[in-house]
């Protein structure tokens, strides 16, 4: 099909290439502290290759090498890296203070989601109750779909990307027609409603719900979300929590529109 179609590269640099793939692997969980044999043989490297590139990411503090433990773990470098890209890409200043005002008014974990890949998010900022707040990493990966704030940007993407991901998702492709039907429905209602609610699906024992932060392209890329324990709440009694997503979610939106209309 022609919207499965990637635009070709013109350029390839294959020494960036690696050191991308590099600090990806080593931000993944299983592969955090990894030894130069284990990062060369999960990237299928050349390992004097793989050396060298190390070298380079350790000058400049991308990557840390534990003396005692022979081991590469991500850098500090990466912090302030980070620290920077969320606050130019996410007008954190603006969404932060919403953050902390869904976790006070309903003692639960929130969450800032972003699309990051065609297949996946990551949750980009997090505010934790003390008391009963679920504790989730920034930083974590989840397919296109788990969670309230997957199906929320699922729900509001154009057609070519809803219909790339539904022809090359092995999720997708591994579901029957019932489920397949069922799931589309589900976006659809997501849409017309404003939010999502996911419960005991994703990780077991949790709920979700979220709603979408538009863009001024009315583009969702983004949602917020709060999680907590299925033991806290019953389906039935998740209204007041949708209410005040659904209401933080819009006045995020209105605000971050009105500073790109003010620029």
């Amino acid at each position: 099909m022609k919207n499965l179609e990637k635009p070709t590269r013109k350029y390839s640099v294959p020494a960036v290439n690696t050191a991308f793939r590099i600090i990806t692997l080593l931000s993944r969980k299983k592969y955090q502290k990894s030894t130069l044999t284990q990062i060369a043989n999960a990237l299928d490297l050349n390992p004097t290759t793989c050396f060298r590139i190390l070298q380079e990411l350790q000058g400049q503090s991308i990557v840390k090498f534990d003396e005692q433990s022979k081991r590469y773990i991500l850098g500090p470098y990466l912090v302030v890296l980070g620290e920077r890209a969320k606050e130019f890409q996410y007008d954190l200043s603006i969404i932060d203070p919403y953050l902390e005002k869904m976790t006070r008014k309903t003692g639960l974990t929130s969450l800032l989601v972003s699309k990051v890949q065609s297949d996946r998010t990551t949750i980009v900022s997090k505010v934790e109750d003390e008391n009963f707040g679920v504790k989730i990493s920034v930083g974590r990966h989840f397919d296109l779909l788990d969670g309230a704030y997957g199906k929320c940007i699922m729900a509001y993407a154009n057609q070519a990307d809803t219909d790339y991901y539904f022809n090359t998702s092995d999720r997708v492709l591994n579901s029957s027609q019932e489920e397949l039907k069922a799931l589309k429905n589900e976006l659809l209602e997501v849409k017309k409603n404003g939010y999502a609610i996911s419960y005991d699906e994703t990780i077991r024992g949790i709920f979700g719900v979220a709603a979408p932060i538009m863009n001024f392209n009315d583009h969702v890329d983004l949602s917020v979300a709060v999680v907590g324990m299925c033991a806290q709440y019953k389906v039935e009694e998740l209204q007041p929590i949708i209410d005040v997503i659904t209401e933080y979610s819009t006045e995020i939106t209105y605000e971050i529109n009105k500073r790109y209309k003010e620029m």
